[in-house]
């Protein structure tokens, strides 16, 4: 296989499920689509963590309904504490997403820097910001500044262990930068996309779909029992 496997199994699942992409499945696509303010858009990446982007969506349109629909920083900056944490209440963990809200725009101000900063510089700024890890700051530079790098998320993480791609508690890091050599640039986004749909729909964490996986014929199924098997 000279393409080698990531690449294969990237093109495979892209031919499988296609390009396009249901807003409603990503909200940082949502958040594209519908021109969010960039702190609007930095907003609903922190609603999605650790947890479903159904629930996150349904604390956005909280949001959205309460401050406007591009979730601009004046508007944002209004709300107590209290307030936020009760409308983002769906997405769980509802005061420590607050909490981050309230510091991404106590460090942040209008936003200017989300757009101008040079890209490094501003990974190293989001970094910085309680609440913020690796995987938010790389989704909103990969998404929203079009920078070449790569999130990593859980769904992300599955898929690649069960092809055997990484070791079990690889960290965030080693692991983006295997997926970067492996992927040209040019195909971060769609396969980024397209590898998070694939562990949610049919690599999931129980009862994998293996039959019908179009990529069961190159994949070893790292630590997939027989049983296990959908």
């Amino acid at each position: 296989m000279s393409r080698g496997l990531l690449r294969e199994v990237v093109d495979r699942l892209i031919k499988f499920y296609g390009y396009d992409v249901n807003p409603e499945d990503f909200i940082i696509v949502k958040a594209l689509r519908e021109s969010f303010h960039p702190i609007g858009a930095l907003v609903s990446i922190v609603l999605s963590q650790n947890t479903s982007d159904k629930n996150a969506l349904k604390a956005l349109e909280n949001l959205r309904r309460r401050f406007g629909p591009r979730l601009e920083p004046g508007k944002l900056r209004s709300a107590s504490i209290n307030e936020l944490a009760k409308l983002i209440k769906p997405s769980g963990m509802q005061w420590i997403k607050a909490k981050t809200i309230v510091n991404i725009l106590n460090a942040l101000g209008n936003g200017d820097a989300l757009l101008k900063e040079d890209p490094e510089k501003l990974r190293e700024l989001l970094l910085s910001i309680p609440g913020i890890g690796y995987k938010t700051a790389d989704v909103f530079l990969l998404m929203v500044r079009g920078y070449p790098t790569f999130p990593i998320d859980t769904h992300i993480r599955r898929v690649l262990y069960r092809l055997g791609i990484i070791g079990k508690g690889e960290d965030y890091e080693s692991i983006k930068r295997k997926v970067m050599e492996q992927i040209p640039p040019n195909l971060y986004v769609n396969a980024h996309l397209v590898l998070i749909r694939h562990g949610r729909e049919m690599c999931k964490s129980r009862k994998p779909q293996c039959s019908k996986c179009p990529v069961r014929d190159i994949c070893p199924k790292v630590g997939v029992l027989k049983d296990d098997e959908g």
